[in-house]
């Protein structure tokens, strides 16, 4: 939690390995994915990342921005799919349709689902809520909330807003 410029952002990259340390070290359980001299590859290191904008592809379906974080083997899998879609609340006649025809709170809640398909050990959310209205937001960040809870994943988010954070 904290103000604009104080490096929230900058840390979540770090951790994601995006950016690079200049000192420290960072550690996600028992593994050390960054010190002096060692940085583990960003795909090495078991995390989903979920951004303000959701970065989702204009040119993949719903289905295909999910299948897009998974492996290359599942990519076609609709079960895998449909297990993720209903994980964050949204239904599977979404699937086929592009990023453009969906609210601002679904297209975070497929961006999500991506972060989440390899089933990381850590989640990243860097002010995923900014970008919505008050009311969209409130309703996303309880579907969030609760997906993440059912996923198990250990999640790091910052944010600027206090009630957010709580």
């Amino acid at each position: 939690l904290g103000a604009s410029g104080c490096g929230k952002t900058t840390l979540l990259r770090v951790v994601a390995g995006f950016h690079t340390a200049d000192a420290g070290e960072v550690r996600i359980g028992e593994r050390t994915v960054v010190r002096p001299g060692f940085a583990m590859p960003p795909e090495r290191r078991g995390i989903g990342y979920l951004s303000q904008e959701g970065n989702l592809f204009p040119h993949l379906t719903v289905a295909g921005n999910i299948g897009f974080g998974l492996p290359r083997a599942e990519r076609r899998d609709r079960a895998r799919t449909a297990e993720l879609l209903e994980l964050v609340g949204l239904p599977l006649a979404l699937a086929d349709r592009r990023p453009e025809q969906l609210s601002g709170g679904q297209q975070q809640r497929v961006a999500l689902a991506r972060a989440l398909a390899r089933r990381p050990e850590l989640v990243l959310l860097d002010e995923p809520f900014g970008s919505l209205d008050a009311g969209l937001r409130s309703s996303t960040r309880r579907a969030v909330a609760d997906a993440l809870s059912a996923a198990g994943a250990t999640v790091l988010l910052v944010t600027h807003d206090q009630d957010e954070a709580l």
